[in-house]
C-alpha cells in the first residue's frame, strides 16, 4: 500500500526465499527447471511511473533483449493507478477492488472482497496471518543460513583433505583455515577438530 522505494529489492528477496525453499542441500540445480517461479506484487502506486497496469520482468541479455536467460523467473508488478491496461484487462476488476471499487456482478471479485472484509473484521485472524508470514520468512532465513554453513563446512573439509594429500601438517592446515576464514587460531583449531571428527 505504501511506496517504500525498495520494490526491486523486495522482489529479489522473495525470489531468493522461494529458490531456497525449493532446493535442499545437495540438490542438483536442474531441479529448478521443474519450478518456474513468479513474484507478484499488487501496488497501490505506480513504482515505475509509466502508467502501465502490468510491468513484467524476466532476466534478459543486455544488448540482445530477445535472448532470455531461461532461468524461468518472472516478476510481475501490478499498478492500481494505471492508465494503460493493455496487458492487464483481465485483472482490471481486481485492481479496481484494491482501490475500493467492487464489481458485485463479478462472482470472483465479490468472493475475494467478502474474504478481505472478514479478515479485516477479525483482528485476531489478521494478526495471526501476519504472524504466520513473519514466522515463515524467519524459518526460510534459518534454513538458508543452515545451508550456507553446511556448504562452507563441505568446502573447508575438501580443502583439508586436499592439503593433507599435499603433505601439510595439521597445525599448518589450521593456520591456513584461520587465515582464509579470518578467525583466530583457537577458533580454527576447534573448527578443524569438529570437521575432522565429523568426517
Amino acid at each position: 500500500m505504501v511506496n517504500e522505494h525498495n520494490l526491486p529489492f523486495r522482489m529479489r528477496e522473495y525470489q531468493e526465499l522461494m529458490d531456497q525453499e525449493i532446493l535442499n542441500i545437495g540438490d542438483d540445480y536442474d531441479k529448478l527447471a521443474d519450478y518456474p517461479t513468479y513474484v507478484i506484487f499488487f501496488c497501490n502506486f505506480d513504482y515505475y511511473q509509466r502508467g502501465l497496469a502490468r510491468y513484467q520482468f524476466e532476466f534478459r541479455e543486455k544488448w540482445h533483449p530477445e535472448i532470455t536467460a531461461g532461468d524461468l523467473r518472472t516478476m510481475v508488478v501490478f499498478n492500481t493507478k494505471a492508465q494503460d491496461y493493455e496487458h492487464a484487462t483481465e485483472i482490471r476488476p481486481f485492481l479496481d477492488m484494491i482501490c475500493g471499487t467492487v464489481d458485485t456482478k463479478d462472482k470472483f471479485i465479490a468472493a475475494v472482497d467478502a474474504e478481505v472484509q472478514d479478515i479485516r473484521a477479525d483482528k485476531q485472524r489478521e494478526a495471526r496471518f501476519m504472524k504466520e508470514q513473519i514466522e515463515r520468512r524467519r524459518e526460510l532465513r534459518k534454513s538458508r543460513e543452515a545451508g550456507q554453513i553446511q556448504e562452507r563446512n563441505k568446502n573447508t573439509l575438501g580443502l583439508i583433505k586436499a592439503l593433507e594429500k599435499r603433505g601439510m601438517t595439521a597445525p599448518e592446515i589450521v593456520a591456513m583455515i584461520a587465515d582464509t576464514q579470518s578467525i583466530s587460531q583457537a577458533e580454527a583449531q576447534k573448527y578443524y577438530d569438529q570437521l575432522v571428527v565429523a568426517s
